[in-house]
């Protein structure tokens, strides 16, 4: 009984909070959409129309005022004025045209239309001074004072208009900014009255539950240490105890993507037993691996730090993932583990270089880019292997270039 009616309160607190949330929801939606609207009605109907304007001003101004001036001074020839004449009206056509395009108010219309009206005015007198200019028998009879007071009357005419968007934007943007206060209150509201009922019914509901928590602290603990035994059994080799080839692939990515971000150098070498096959066809696999132990061991104790990570990748083949070490270090890192093994001086009848057991190693060291691979150092590491195996085995071929 007692559980039925905890469940049935958490179904209650459930409810409520999901019934709180969605009229949170819906408000903050239709908050958003009319804030929206208001955006877009004074970003695309006020302030975008303000920059059509400015250009058709400036067209005014340096298309057509000023080429007529050159015209008059003989600084520019007829056909030359002519064709910017042509295209500082286009020009001017083409910005009203893309003014238009954008919303308007009913109020603003009369606005809109004697700034028409009038620039349809001064675009035939234009057009009247573009037909002198292709008149061959034209005597330059341009009255720079009637040029003037054309474009003194038509800049006046859309200073106006301009004058009346930055009023609609100013009216917008407090209209904006009042839609937006109020939307927050009614949402700060909202959520004031929802966070009082849902923390006084959760404060009865979990005051009930937390002796049952109790009781589960010891069991989740141990839960934890058997998981964490777990995944370091599925992250570690059962002969060598180093890291296996799964737990390879995580750290591999990892600290890779980490070299990526920081532009760090990333290291990574590959070491074979030279001539293992025939180690065990001489010793016995029992004693390969013993040999196979020793030479993890020589791993763990050349490798210490906390960014260094030895695995076992398979057979005799084994990896080093080193962080936060320059190339030259790691070089030498490497050959202090090629000659740390050397120095075991564990037999080996069957190598043909050496009476001992010995290793080869292949490293590559470089600071990643975003354009590698993800196998790429593998592959030069696995190559460098080879090179070392080629040469002659028991020694280190080291890289910085894939």
């Amino acid at each position: 009984m007692e559980s039925l009616k905890l469940k049935s309160k958490l179904l209650y607190l459930l409810l409520l909070v999901g019934f709180g949330l969605s009229v949170v929801g819906l408000i903050g939606y239709f908050n958003i959409k009319n804030i929206k609207r208001h955006m877009d009605t004074l970003y695309y109907g006020s302030l975008v129309p303000l920059s059509e304007l400015a250009s058709i001003n400036d067209a005014y101004e340096n298309d057509l005022t000023i080429t007529v001036y050159r015209w008059n001074n003989h600084l520019i020839s007829d056909d030359d004025a002519a064709q910017k004449i042509s295209n500082g009206l286009e020009k001017i056509q083409q910005g009203w045209s893309n003014y238009l395009s954008y919303p308007k108010r009913p109020e603003e219309m009369p606005y809109v239309d004697y700034t028409e009206s009038q620039m349809d005015l001064i675009g035939g007198y234009f057009t009247q001074i573009r037909s002198i200019m292709l008149d061959p028998k034209h005597s330059h009879p341009i009255s720079l004072s009637t040029l003037n007071e054309n474009l003194h009357s038509i800049h006046e005419t859309i200073r106006q208009l301009i004058t009346y968007e930055n009023a609609s934007a100013r009216y917008e943007h407090l209209e904006l900014m009042a839609r937006y206060e109020n939307a927050l209150m009614q949402l700060i509201l909202f959520l004031g009255v929802i966070l009082v009922l849902v923390m006084g019914l959760a404060w009865k509901i979990f005051a009930r539950i937390e002796w049952q928590q109790h009781q589960l602290i010891s069991t989740t603990e141990t839960l934890k240490h058997l998981n964490l035994k777990l995944e370091q059994a599925s992250y570690t080799d059962s002969l060598t105890s180093l890291y296996n080839r799964r737990y390879f692939n995580v750290v591999y990515e990892r600290e890779f993507k980490r070299a990526l971000r920081a532009s760090k150098p990333f290291v990574f070498m590959m070491l074979d037993i030279d001539f293992f096959k025939q180690y065990n066809d001489t010793y016995g696999h029992l004693q390969g691996d013993q040999a196979l132990q020793a030479v993890a061991k020589t791993l763990k104790a050349t490798f210490q730090r906390p960014g260094d990570y030895p695995f076992r990748l398979g057979g005799e083949e084994f990896g080093i993932i080193l962080t936060d070490i320059n190339c030259k270090n790691a070089h030498i890192m490497g050959e202090r583990l090629r000659s740390n093994i050397e120095k075991l001086k564990i037999e080996h009848k069957g190598s043909k270089i050496l009476p001992t057991l010995s290793v080869s190693i292949g490293g590559i060291c470089i600071v990643p880019t975003a354009l590698m691979g993800d196998d790429a150092l593998i592959h030069a590491a696995d190559t460098n292997l080879y090179a070392a195996k080629e040469r002659g085995r028991n020694q280190v071929v080291f890289g910085n270039k894939l």
